[in-house]
């Protein structure tokens, strides 16, 4: 079991025997971790990357309501695909948290275009302008390297933040493993909250 596939497979399954009931309530607690420890070094006004949960992965959504209290503004992943590009790239944008239900928090990973009407009266919000992230993952281990899905999205976008930006990866406990497998552009998060 030392394949990242195999990895992915095995901790998914184990998140996904989470019962729905724990899984929200430790969601819960978790947010309120990350709520404390963005309170005490991330300023008033900062863009905030956050996701919108996929499947079993812990669900943030408390936490990105709660940062409106701290004015902060978050920012979601959206596969986007421009003209002629081969291939389509994780961005941030700037959604209004107005109960308006966007097509991409349903299904993270669909690609579309800048200009697909599920963006509407959001704004894109380049790396560079992105003070903080919370990073999801499927697996860790206790050196803090995060497993992701395989596409790459978080670790090219990592490497395109400011070096001041705050990182916090999230999981739950059942995410751990012994060791990630890693190759030489890998990088350790700062930082994990675990569940």
């Amino acid at each position: 079991m030392n394949t990242k596939a195999e990895i992915r497979s095995l901790v998914i399954a184990r998140r996904n025997a989470i019962p729905a009931d724990e899984r929200i309530a430790r969601s819960k607690k978790a947010c309120e971790e990350l709520e404390r420890y963005f309170g005490r070094i991330v300023a008033p006004g900062a863009r905030i990357a956050v996701y919108h949960a996929l499947g079993s992965e812990v669900d943030i959504a408390p936490f990105a309501k709660s940062a409106l209290l701290h004015g902060w503004t978050c920012v979601f992943p959206v596969m986007v695909r421009r003209g002629g590009d081969v291939k389509a790239r994780m961005t941030f944008w700037d959604v209004p948290l107005d109960g308006t239900r966007r097509a991409f928090f349903d299904k993270p990973a669909r690609v579309i275009a800048p200009d697909d009407p599920s963006l509407a009266g959001c704004t894109p919000c380049g790396p560079r302008e992105i003070d903080a992230v919370v990073v999801p993952m499927v697996a860790f281990d206790a050196g803090n390297m995060r497993l992701g899905y395989g596409g790459g999205n978080y670790d090219r976008f990592l490497r395109e933040l400011r070096s001041d930006a705050v990182v916090c990866g999230i999981a739950f406990r059942e995410q751990e493993v012994e060791a990630v497998p890693t190759e030489p552009h890998d990088l350790a998060l700062p930082k994990i909250i675990i569940a």
